[in-house]
């Protein structure tokens, strides 16, 4: 068996919660067609929702909450949704735009007077469209969301980051991006970044059981408050938020089982992936969206900001599996692709646990919306076929195996995963020692742009924390001569399980930094 197929292995699908509205005659069929394709992901539970012509037509749960427990999930479940909160993101700078406070095109350092690159003729040029667009060129993660650091601390120390891209000239994928537009909205609205999203699209959107954090759900000591972090209080459970309708998220441990996981914070890029929602209440986002900015009778977004929101703004790789070749695009918030000729509209979120996916067909009036607790390798794929599986109904397609289609692009993925994990092994160095006994490892490690990091030597083992209590932390295990393998203790145990971490030393054998690849390199305190 394949190292990642033993990562998957071991689950069963438990648990059916109720339909929760009158199934359409298309629809006929999709429960089961679920429950069938849920038997190969092992995904602990997840649930679903159906619009078309402005009427929600289904929405459901399946399996259960936590593993272990039956407590099964229902259309009122909250889940994070990562990423699918820039599509919020985007939307409450529209509304900005809408009260003529700001404009798209506008820079940011008119209303960030504070912001700065290391490039001071880049600083003055990138404005909110390019946060939004992902074409400012700035870099996909900042290393200090690993720290416990606030969101204009992060913003702040772009200025520091020089792995800056080109502007405008190509899609960069930044999250970084989103956390300083968050911080637009702040400093206009003037009003936190939650309390705006919650006034102007959650209330108006009778998005009831939704929150702009995990900390509008959990208290502190429940959540992990920094990517790759845990939770100050240890392991969490259901156990503690026992009156609340909440999914637990799952990744896996080191021997392939799966683990229960904290709520994740991403409060520090808040824009960027920490809204917290259900199916029901996305179900009315999805409709706001192809009813060009109305709900039941409210205005909620002008059809202008919509249509913006939607208009695509550069060429950019599309995750959809089923989409036509070759019409691939970023909006802002969106992605866009074409199906069957049709415009389609979607966005995946993916914080540990809680893969998320949103699609829209503007052109059929159709929305559906899918939210998971359990992580996976390619954690839109189940998403994606429930999806292709609905629109293809409601558009009268003929009928295709959409679940073989994508078990076969997993099963290849999965090969690429084994294949690396192969290579990596071959080139490890085997019978090689550490140069120094792990003691001389230890120290304090810093970093301009992450803050520090702190690496002990206790009972024959490494450690690395970063600062504050739920930091990213992690086990180094020696691999070969001065390099070690880190294993996080908040990733999923899959695509975030670890990483190879290298020590550095001078001439005279002293350590002097530790590079952490795409976690930057940390310098050694004297």
């Amino acid at each position: 068996m394949s190292v990642t197929r033993a990562l998957l292995g071991g689950l069963s699908l438990v648990g059916l919660a109720p339909v929760y509205a009158q199934e359409r005659e298309e629809l006929a069929g999709l429960d089961a067609y679920v429950r069938a394709s849920l038997e190969d992901w092992n995904l602990p539970g997840l649930a679903v929702a159906v619009v078309f012509e402005d009427e929600l037509v289904f929405a459901q749960g399946f399996g259960v909450k936590e593993l272990g427990r039956d407590d099964p999930i229902d259309a009122h479940t909250r889940f994070q949704i990562g990423s699918v909160s820039k599509g919020f993101g985007a939307a409450a700078i529209g509304a900005l735009v809408d009260d003529e406070l700001v404009g798209w095109d506008d820079p940011v350092v008119e209303h960030l007077p504070w912001f700065a690159l290391e490039d001071p003729e880049l600083t003055q040029q990138i404005t909110i469209r390019d946060l939004l667009a992902h074409t400012s060129g700035m870099p996909a993660h900042a290393y200090s969301a690993l720290a416990i650091l606030g969101k204009r601390e992060v913003a702040e120390r772009a200025r520091l980051l020089d792995n800056q891209g080109p502007l405008r000239t190509e899609y960069r994928y930044s999250n970084q991006a989103y956390g300083i537009a968050d911080l637009v909205v702040e400093a206009v609205s003037e009003m936190s970044w939650g309390e705006w999203v919650e006034a102007r699209i959650f209330g108006p959107l009778a998005m009831t059981d939704s929150s702009a954090s995990p900390y509008g759900v959990w208290a502190p000591e429940f959540v992990a408050p920094t990517f790759l972090g845990t939770a100050p209080a240890g392991a969490v459970s259901l156990d503690d938020a026992p009156d609340l309708n909440l999914a637990m998220p799952h990744g896996v441990d080191r021997e392939g089982n799966r683990r229960i996981l904290p709520w994740q914070s991403y409060d520090n890029l808040q824009a960027a992936g920490s809204v917290v929602s259900t199916v029901v209440d996305m179900a009315n986002w999805l409709r706001m969206h192809l009813n060009r900015g109305e709900f039941e009778g409210k205005q909620v977004l002008s059809e202008a900001t919509v249509a913006e929101l939607h208009a695509p703004q550069i060429a950019a790789p599309g995750i959809f599996l089923f989409a036509d070749e070759g019409r691939d695009s970023y909006c802002l918030g969106w992605e866009r692709e074409t199906f069957d000729g049709s415009v389609y509209l979607s966005h995946g979120g993916g914080i540990f646990g809680f893969p998320a996916y949103v699609a829209l067909l503007p052109e059929l009036n159709a929305g559906v919306v899918v939210l998971a607790n359990g992580s996976l390798w390619t954690p839109y794929y189940p998403h994606q076929e429930i999806v292709a599986w609905v629109f293809g109904r409601l558009l009268g397609l003929e009928e295709r195996d959409w679940h073989a289609e994508v078990m076969a692009h997993t099963d290849a993925i999965l090969a690429r995963v084994d294949q690396s994990v192969a290579a990596e092994e071959a080139a490890r160095l085997r019978g090689t020692r550490p140069s120094l006994p792990l003691a001389g490892y230890a120290g304090t490690y810093g970093s301009e742009v992450a803050g520090t990091l702190e690496v002990s030597a206790r009972e024959g083992q490494l450690r690395l924390q970063f600062a504050g209590v739920g930091a990213f932390s992690g086990e180094l295990e020696h691999w070969h001569e001065d390099v070690f393998r880190l294993y996080y203790d908040g990733g999923d145990g899959q695509a975030y399980r670890s990483s190879l971490a290298t020590f550095e030393l001078d001439a005279t054998g002293r350590v002097i930094a530790l590079d952490l690849g795409a976690f930057g390199k940390y310098r050694r305190a004297k």
